[in-house]
């Protein structure tokens, strides 16, 4: 098979939404540097009127029998409502609960941010067609999100620095996988650029 045209299709943000993926105090060693150049786009995103959502991904370890939970096991797995659980407090004053256009997701508990919550409703009630991935980490939830994204048939964009993960090798080889068949890679640039170009 070639490389899909999706590559080079124009990026249409008008009916989008961005999905912040667990930028949390427990990832902040891997994401931190993120917050610079994505802090502006989900600014961007909210002067447009547009849906941007945070999630936050935790257990609740003593009802909490998942097979995530087993893998990572409970020492290394985030409890929900712990310090490690909270959004870094960089992101504090951009995820406002009065603001009708921005949510927050905090019953997150698996690699798919769609699995067992409110996100794709929240999508649809919005009449979102296209949501831009961003956060950490790359390889687990935002590639696994992204691909759920695409099979419920989301378009997706997935900016290659928008996203952050434990090593390079990884970053590369998800960016790979999604850009061959489930999203359009792109950067923080371009998705400014076309939330620039919206009236």
């Amino acid at each position: 098979m070639t490389q899909m045209t999706a590559q080079s299709r124009p990026i249409d943000l008008s009916r989008s939404a961005v999905i912040v993926i667990d930028m949390q105090e427990h990832f902040r060693d891997i994401a931190q540097s993120l917050l610079p150049t994505l802090i502006p786009i989900i600014d961007s995103f909210e002067e447009h009127n547009l849906l941007v959502i945070f999630t936050q991904h935790g257990h609740i370890k003593e009802t909490d029998n998942s097979q995530l939970l087993k893998w990572w096991g409970a020492e290394d797995s985030i409890s929900r409502f712990s310090p490690a659980w909270r959004l870094m407090s960089e992101l504090e004053p951009h995820t406002p609960r009065n603001k009708p256009t921005t949510f927050r997701i905090e019953n997150k508990n698996r690699y798919d941010a769609f699995l067992n919550t409110d996100l794709e409703k929240i999508l649809q009630d919005h009449k979102v067609n296209s949501v831009v991935i961003t956060g950490t980490m790359t390889n687990l939830c935002c590639e696994t999100t992204a691909r759920s994204a695409f099979n419920r048939d989301f378009y997706v964009y997935f900016p290659t620095d928008g996203n952050a993960t434990c090593s390079r090798q990884m970053h590369d080889a998800s960016i790979l996988n999604l850009r061959y068949g489930f999203a359009q890679t792109t950067t923080l640039d371009e998705i400014h650029k076309a939330l620039n170009r919206l009236t």
